[in-house]
């Protein structure tokens, strides 16, 4: 595997070449802080890079995987919802300064303020930020929003059903695999609410978790998406709330028969006005991610990973009692 200051100097001849595309006078700006993945699955690098009179840009560079069409749709997703929030000063996305998809980078706007997850870790009163996070998501969904579809639960319980048949026949490992099962088993129970149930569809985040929004004192603005496809706007409330509830929520508050603490779903909700809280698909989305992050976190073997697995399995007890 080649070392991380290799990837450190590619990164930094990249920014030299897309700042030119930019129009940016690249001696004019110092890396001031960067966040690495470096392992067998992945390796990229995001620098944040300070100028001299001019405000700052962030450049992401993703070494591998290479799936340059992914990438290119990557950045067409980007790009469709900084237009579509274009009009709404409080909710933004950063705007795209330059692009290479062959090489699977671009740079652009730095969104100043703190992650969502960080903000909820400074402070004991979530309410105000999960408000916020929800306003974020309901302009974006609002703005995209393309009618509604009956939805179709099969497709999940289909697909979880499946990973259940792999690990049994030893295709693949997962960690606590028997309770795993009966949770699959018990999803089907919260598949018929939500059958035909006539859901907003918009354009989807696809990876909307706690560090992917930002906030400040008058913005709040959101990064790497990962959809291009128009879906049930409950895969990104879904995402938002398990990440949330699984790295920063308090599970002493979460009772039987809850995927998110009660509050915090309240707060949201606040915030979220597109579809009400007790939208069926929602319940039953939410209780999905809770066993797609169940599966996911095997693949990252870390001691952060090892505290999250433990806290999932909490919120599962809960939300399948």
């Amino acid at each position: 595997m080649p070392p991380v200051d290799d990837l450190k100097v590619e990164a930094f001849q990249m920014f030299g070449r897309l700042a030119a595309k930019a129009g940016l006078a690249a001696e004019t700006y110092v890396c001031g802080a960067e966040w690495i993945k470096h392992d067998q699955n992945q390796r990229q690098i995001v620098q944040r890079y300070d100028g001299r009179d001019s405000a700052a840009v962030v450049l992401k560079y993703v070494a591998r995987p290479a799936d340059t069409d992914g990438f290119t749709a990557m950045l067409g997703a980007h790009q469709a919802a900084c237009d579509a929030l274009d009009a709404i000063p409080a909710y933004t996305v950063p705007q795209i300064l330059a692009a290479d998809s062959e090489a699977q980078a671009y740079l652009m706007r730095f969104a100043k303020g703190d992650t969502f997850l960080d903000l909820c870790r400074q402070t004991d009163d979530h309410a105000p930020l999960l408000r916020r996070a929800g306003g974020w998501l309901a302009a974006f969904h609002g703005a995209t929003v393309q009618g509604t579809r009956p939805f179709q639960p099969h497709f999940m319980v289909n697909h979880l059903q499946r990973l259940v048949a792999r690990v049994e026949s030893g295709q693949r490992r997962i960690n606590g695999k028997q309770r795993f099962a009966a949770y699959v088993d018990r999803i089907a129970d919260y598949a018929p609410q939500a059958q035909g149930h006539a859901g907003s569809i918009a354009a989807k985040h696809g990876d909307l978790n706690g560090l992917n929004l930002v906030m400040s004192v008058d913005e709040t603005a959101a990064f790497d998406f990962s959809a291009t496809t128009p879906s049930p706007v409950g895969y990104d409330i879904a995402r938002l709330l398990q990440s949330y509830t699984q790295m920063a929520g308090d599970l002493d508050a979460l009772p039987k028969g809850y995927a998110v603490p009660p509050a915090a779903w309240e707060a949201f909700f606040q915030g979220y006005t597109l579809v009400p809280p007790d939208d069926p698909t929602v319940q039953f989305l939410t209780r999905v991610q809770i066993l797609t992050d169940w599966n996911r976190i095997q693949e990252h073997a870390s001691l952060a990973n090892v505290m999250r697995f433990e806290r999932i399995k909490k919120i599962a007890r809960q939300a399948f009692a």
